[in-house]
């Protein structure tokens, strides 16, 4: 089962429909972030959990935070825009305000070719959303950053030993190339089944 914490933005149900797209049979479970607690996930027993885009300062969540600590050890996470600020604020990294907000504005990544990145090429377009950034001098000791912009901000990250990446981009954009191929990646390395078009 595939949990999705909705951080009421519109974006998530992009990427639930990118999840239906590329997994077989995989039950898709929605709670809103304000509902999930640790209780609710060791009971689902999710394969993985994605953390959706949406508004604010990831400092806004306080609750959602607290659980992301406390889960984190014991179920594959991807976070999303949001998702990915609340990971880096989660572990201790810093989330500042960029020079301007980027909304709808695309991009080329820079990336180091692993997990999400894997047999994808270099220089690919994402689209971004977004007037926060993770401020690169204080990323958390345990992330390391798998990508970024030509101008060198931080736009994925990934866990030194865990199954945790985040991405401040919209891999589910239909402007964004290889979203498919992005998540399929993480779903595969988290043991979920996926289609067999989508399997590198």
């Amino acid at each position: 089962m595939i949990m999705m914490i909705d951080n009421h933005d519109s974006f998530t149900y992009n990427i639930i429909e990118y999840i239906k797209i590329l997994t077989k049979n995989n039950e898709i479970k929605i709670l809103k972030s304000e509902d999930v607690t640790v209780e609710i996930v060791q009971s689902l027993n999710p394969d993985v959990i994605i953390i959706s885009p949406g508004p604010g300062h990831p400092d806004d969540y306080a609750a959602l935070k607290s659980f992301i600590y406390n889960i984190y050890k014991d179920v594959p996470i991807l976070g999303v825009c949001l998702g990915f600020q609340l990971l880096i604020a989660t572990f201790g990294g810093s989330v500042i305000k960029g020079e301007r907000p980027v909304h709808g504005h695309t991009a080329r990544l820079e990336h180091d070719g692993k997990g999400l990145f894997e047999h994808l090429p270099q220089d690919f377009q994402v689209t971004r959303y977004h007037s926060l950034i993770a401020d690169k001098k204080y990323i958390p000791q345990d992330f390391i950053v798998t990508a970024r912009t030509s101008d060198d901000i931080p736009m994925a990250i990934r866990h030194k030993s865990l199954p945790i990446e985040a991405v401040q981009y919209h891999p589910e954009s239909i402007i964004s190339e290889y979203g498919l191929e992005q998540l399929a990646n993480f779903l595969m390395k988290a043991g979920v089944e996926i289609e067999d078009a989508y399997k590198v």
